[in-house]
């Protein structure tokens, strides 16, 4: 039975996806506003290769078209940390899967020895790399993780100081009911995110692992192939039981 993995799909966005959206405020995935759609770069073939936002305080925030996804409703900012660890995911399960289809194809013997030791050195390479790009995404998402934590306690601690106020009627109810439901918005946003990081930790770590597994796969065909080879050898050397017969 073949594993698989779900990954977001890459799509290049176009002048006519976006250009409807022009003036109008852009959401990350978790529905935070970004920025007021103001402006887009794009290629001669319509590829939008990056459009231009204005945050609440007027300054200016430039997304990569890589970072865009259109839906009926509106135009969404899919947050950097996403799109490395799909990248990486992605990678990772490509090498993964041809990882283990060298020693299908040798086990099967399909391919020569040459070719099999050009092949695993290659994927080899390849792993060694992916490895490290891996680390390095996981250690971008952990300090994710860290900021958003952050801003979860300062949000609790908010609530909290609001509840004071509240119950020892420094504020009025509809007040209260209107700041505390914002407060309470903004902490599940977070909150979503966080579980979304962890997901793509735990599926980097995931992948990792099956690469590795793929690794140690080699290994055992290899040990079993000098086995089979020195007990050709002892075979050989094994002397030869002549009888003489008189």
């Amino acid at each position: 039975m073949k594993e698989s993995f779900i990954f977001e799909v890459d799509m290049m966005v176009q002048v006519e996806d976006v250009e409807k959206f022009l003036g109008s405020e852009v959401r990350d995935p978790y529905g935070r506003v970004v920025g007021v759609f103001v402006s887009f770069y794009s290629e001669v073939d319509g590829n939008v290769t990056g459009i231009e936002l204005v945050r609440g305080d007027g300054a200016p925030i430039y997304v990569a078209g890589d970072r865009l996804e259109v839906t009926p409703d509106t135009l969404i900012v899919i947050p950097e940390w996403r799109i490395e660890a799909v990248r990486v995911e992605k990678q990772l399960d490509r090498a993964r899967k041809r990882a283990r289809a060298i020693e299908d194809l040798y086990s099967s013997k399909e391919i020569n020895v040459q070719t099999y030791e050009e092949m695993k050195k290659n994927i080899e390479v390849t792993i060694n790399k992916l490895k490290e790009k891996a680390k390095n995404v996981k250690n971008f998402l952990r300090k994710r993780l860290n900021t958003i934590e952050d801003e979860i306690l300062h949000i609790d601690k908010a609530i909290n100081y609001l509840k004071l106020g509240y119950t020892s009627g420094e504020v009025v109810e509809s007040r209260f009911k209107t700041a505390i439901d914002s407060l309470r918005s903004s902490k599940n946003r977070y909150v979503e995110e966080k579980k979304d990081i962890e997901k793509h930790i735990e599926l980097l770590e995931k992948l990792e692992n099956d690469v590795g597994l793929a690794q140690k796969i080699e290994t055992v065909v290899e040990q079993a192939q000098q086995a089979q080879s020195q007990e050709n050898v002892a075979e050989a050397q094994k002397p030869i039981d002549v009888r003489v017969i008189t």
